[in-house]
């Protein structure tokens, strides 16, 4: 298949079979992207594949709500750099004077889009009142015991007990006090405190942010900034090429990246990332609750051949949720390699022999509409055929799919943790107090309802450890279990991919995959 990609790439067969698809879809659509691009004028445009849900950081669950949402309002803290360590934002300084309180200073220099002051009453209003909206970070203000404020840029947040992971939940965004108080849901337009203000938003298809010129780290070079939401792969790559987007990050398929990098006029960077893609196992299912079963299903997937042929070997191979470059990542752990005959035993061993058609049961294998997850899944679902797997894939629109997996109405599925940071994260999405139900599907991440009384012990105590060295050894057992136990089957770490307009000067890709570089990113000229 890489010779064949090579062969396309170098006789520009591509190119041209993107022109017909471009004449095709012109035909159909009435050009739309080229109506788009006279009305978007000289603005910086970001494509994206799926629409915010929201831009209050309050409510922000989704990758895309977080992108947004951390141009629009600024954190004391930011974890969303170069390389994804800490840095300062809206606090001058943070000092842990103990194991559970810590003193804040506030720069003096930050306001809000509407001109008022970010002070200490603001922070306190953004942490202590998250119970009181319904806002799924309410677990932040249970933390806290108390807030002191000493003066307006000045405060003390002293904690119920030590939680390791605190200065994370110090990167929310601070939303004004004069504005959000009383309400649910803060009225009017989003105000925050960030490199960029909002102007408007047309439904779920575009979203539109100015430069803030009394941001305290300077103005951004762009002065407007347009997101726009294109759900077909083939129309998002069409508006790159066609100069109607100035930006995609990992969202043009990797199928299609020769067209890119034949393009004229697109430059692409790459850069290694945190995210992590598993497939999710519902552990309830009769025969998935087996981990024979489990261990059958790591060993038929052939990761290599999917790294290979349908990322072009942009990814690489994951033993867990973290990185090898990640502190706490954990090497000795079990693997499991592609052997489609040990996959077999292990399903004989179970006691699921084949039919008189090879079938030894069937899976359904739930995914979103997105056209190259779904073609993984079916892949995926081929392999898993091979040793009498049969596979059902069904594809459904994000919202519908997403409520799916967070009611745990799925019995295998393929998703992604973007932004893995902290190691609490085991805690969300594997302590047994954090699984959901149909009636509470935000109560946790554990939606294939995981339960190992050892493990939930050692993430108490690792989020409650403060020693970097301890708490190593505490999440390395955690991995080593997961990894025996497989609640997820790990696949791979994707990289970050971003295509831009030939000329952008500043941006770079954050592990996490948000966008804080476009707060120094100069556009190109507009061809």
């Amino acid at each position: 298949m890489k010779s064949h990609l090579k062969y396309l790439k170098s006789t520009g067969l591509w190119l041209g079979a993107l022109a017909v698809l471009c004449a095709g879809m012109a035909s159909v659509t009435g050009c739309h992207s080229c109506q788009q691009q006279v009305a978007e004028g000289d603005a910086f445009v970001v494509l994206l594949d799926s629409s915010p849900a929201g831009l209050d950081p309050r409510f922000a669950t989704t990758h895309a709500s977080a992108q947004l949402v951390g141009l629009l309002h600024e954190g004391l803290v930011s974890f969303d750099t170069v390389d994804g360590t800490m840095e300062y934002r809206l606090a001058l300084s943070v000092e842990q004077t103990s194991e559970v309180r810590y003193e804040v200073v506030l720069r003096d220099d930050a306001v809000f889009h509407d001109g008022q002051p970010v002070t200490a009453a603001d922070v306190e209003y953004t942490y202590m009142f998250l119970r009181e909206v319904g806002s799924p970070y309410g677990g932040t203000q249970d933390r806290i015991e108390s807030f002191e404020i000493i003066d307006d840029h000045h405060l003390v947040i002293t904690l119920e007990e030590p939680h390791a992971p605190f200065e994370q939940d110090l990167s929310m965004g601070v939303l004004p006090r004069h504005i959000c108080e009383g309400h649910d849901t803060c009225p009017g337009d989003p105000i925050g405190a960030g490199p960029f203000a909002f102007v408007e938003r047309q439904g779920d298809l575009r979203v539109e942010f100015r430069r803030f010129d009394d941001y305290f780290g300077g103005p951004p070079a762009i002065d407007r900034l347009v997101f726009r939401v294109i759900r077909d792969d083939n129309a998002r790559l069409l508006a790159l090429l066609g100069n109607t987007g100035d930006l995609s990050q990992n969202s043009v398929s990797p199928m299609m990246m020769p067209v890119v990098e034949n393009a004229e006029g697109l430059q692409v960077e790459t850069a290694p990332s945190f995210k992590y893609t598993y497939l999710g196992i519902n552990l309830e299912h009769p025969i998935l609750s087996d981990l024979k079963v489990r261990k059958a299903l790591a060993h038929a997937i052939n990761r290599e051949e999917i790294i290979e042929f349908k990322f072009g070997g942009a990814a690489r191979l994951s033993t867990g949720v973290f990185v090898p470059e990640h502190w706490a990542y954990e090497e000795d752990v079990a693997t499991f390699e592609f052997d489609p005959e040990r996959a077999r035993q292990l399903l004989d061993e179970a006691g699921y022999l084949p039919d008189e058609d090879g079938v030894r049961f069937e899976l359904e294998f739930k995914v979103s509409a997105n056209n190259f997850r779904r073609s993984l899944a079916m892949l995926i679902g081929q392999q898993l055929g091979q040793v009498g797997i049969e596979v059902r894939v069904r594809a459904y629109e994000w919202g519908t799919f997403f409520d799916d997996i967070r009611s745990r109405n799925f019995e295998i599925t393929t998703l992604q943790w973007p932004s893995v940071l902290d190691p609490h994260l085991l805690h969300w999405i594997f302590h047994s107090d954090n699984i959901p139900t149909a009636d509470a599907r935000a109560a946790g991440a554990n939606r294939g309802a995981y339960r190992n009384e050892r493990v939930d012990q050692l993430l108490d105590k690792g989020r409650m450890e403060t020693d970097l060295a301890k708490r190593q050894k505490i999440y390395g057992e955690v991995q080593q279990i997961l990894a025996e136990e497989l609640p997820y089957v790990s696949l791979w770490h994707e990289d970050n991919v971003a295509v831009l307009r030939e000329g952008t000067q500043g941006y770079y890709t954050t592990p996490n995959a948000l966008y804080d570089a476009l707060r120094v990113t100069r556009p190109a000229p507009r061809r």
